[in-house]
């Protein structure tokens, strides 16, 4: 008997001051409502596929570190078949080392994601598997292994006092099947999910962008979930690197990001961007980069796009300037905003999207100040970086 169905059955060293000043005001409007719950899910892997990866998990540990996110866990999902590293369970360890907590990890289910692959002459991103095998079941034949995470997910959600914010940054197959198993709970327990994947324009309408093609059909569920969607569409247009109104990424210069941050985190980055295999992963946190190969890293700059999501879940948002501040004290100076869209979404990852004046219940994100958007987030992100602890 067939049980697959399509996702429509499925569903500067200055600038820390003021940010500190953000967080203070942000804890002190959040105390009597508690920190909001998160779960982060996510492709990071060691080696890496992309450092963004690791930026976006100190981000969200870093919030937590604060008190300003209520950290529940890290769904890592399993990795592609081109991925030459396996889940970075050692950076989650180290992230939480540095900041003295416990946050526990899943690994995502190994569905499809084995037969994923690069084509070798375009590098384009394309998957081996039949499209119509694509298409999401709510029970489908996963191991006890393979479906750890979606039960996970599901008894955070269950378990929880208060509604429960999901980060997307991979795939995003295990919460789409949490959801299908699950409606009414996501309906009263899931406060949005922000997903990270897409693109609002197509320059080539048969190229996906990569969190998309890492599973179309559950990116395309997401749009009929039955909490709210907060889309970040990682392009403007695919694959066209430089900000635009309707896209996350920004480009970020290593120098200027890691200025002045603390010994354990150059000691973090440097782990991932060296590629290390030393098993010591915990005791390198005390041993500073190598002078030469740190300098090598600080020349480089870095393609950045989810960290608007973090800050904007947590009810915080970045100004023009670069300061952090809580998401109701911007006003005319808030960098991007999130506005109501209207999605259709097909089950191979295609869409038409239109802004609207109606509450869809799905939101879209919206640079207002494309020229200062790259270098405001750049000073947003070090802002975070410089919030960690000085050391192990």
């Amino acid at each position: 008997m067939n049980h697959s169905f399509s996702r429509r059955a499925f569903l500067g060293a200055g600038a820390a001051l003021p940010f500190v000043g953000a967080l203070l005001n942000a804890a002190e409007g959040q105390s009597a409502a508690k920190p909001i719950p998160l779960i982060h899910c996510t492709d990071l892997f060691h080696p890496h596929g992309d450092p963004d990866d690791h930026f976006d998990l100190a981000a969200v540990f870093s919030l937590a570190h604060q008190g300003l996110v209520d950290l529940k866990g890290i769904g890592i999902d399993y990795p592609p078949g081109f991925r030459a590293g396996d889940p970075a369970l050692m950076a989650v360890a180290q992230m939480n080392r540095i900041c003295g907590l416990n946050i526990p990890t899943f690994i995502g289910s190994s569905q499809f994601a084995e037969q994923l692959t690069i084509h070798p002459s375009t590098a384009e991103y394309r998957s081996s598997v039949k499209p119509e095998s694509k298409k999401i079941d709510a029970r489908p034949n996963l191991s006890q292994r393979d479906s750890i995470g979606i039960r996970w997910i599901i008894e955070t959600l269950d378990k929880s006092d208060r509604p429960v914010a999901i980060t997307i940054v991979g795939s995003a197959m295990d919460v789409a099947i949490a959801a299908r198993r699950e409606p009414e709970l996501f309906r009263k327990k899931c406060a949005g999910v922000y997903l990270n994947s897409g693109a609002t324009h197509q320059a080539k309408p048969d190229i996906l962008e990569f969190n998309v093609n890492l599973n179309p059909a559950a990116y395309a569920a997401m749009f009929d979930l039955p909490c709210p969607l907060y889309w970040f569409p990682c392009w403007n247009m695919c694959e066209e690197r430089k900000s635009g109104e309707w896209g996350t990424f920004h480009w970020m210069p290593h120098k200027a990001v890691f200025e002045g941050v603390s010994a354990p985190i150059r000691s973090y980055f440097w782990y991932m961007f060296s590629r290390s295999q030393d098993p010591r992963y915990l005791r390198m946190l005390k041993t500073p980069p190598p002078e030469e190969g740190w300098n090598k890293v600080l020349e480089g700059q870095r393609g950045m796009w989810s960290t608007a999501s973090i800050f904007m879940l947590a009810g915080l948002t970045v100004t023009r300037s670069g300061k952090i501040v809580p998401l109701g004290e911007a006003g005319d100076d808030a960098l991007f905003r999130m506005e109501p869209v209207k999605v259709q979404c097909e089950d191979n990852g295609q869409l038409k999207w239109e802004p609207c004046q109606e509450q869809t219940g799905c939101f879209i994100f919206r640079v207002l100040d494309v020229p200062a958007y790259p270098a405001a987030m750049t000073q947003a992100v070090r802002s975070l970086l410089l919030a960690f602890p000085e050391t192990v």
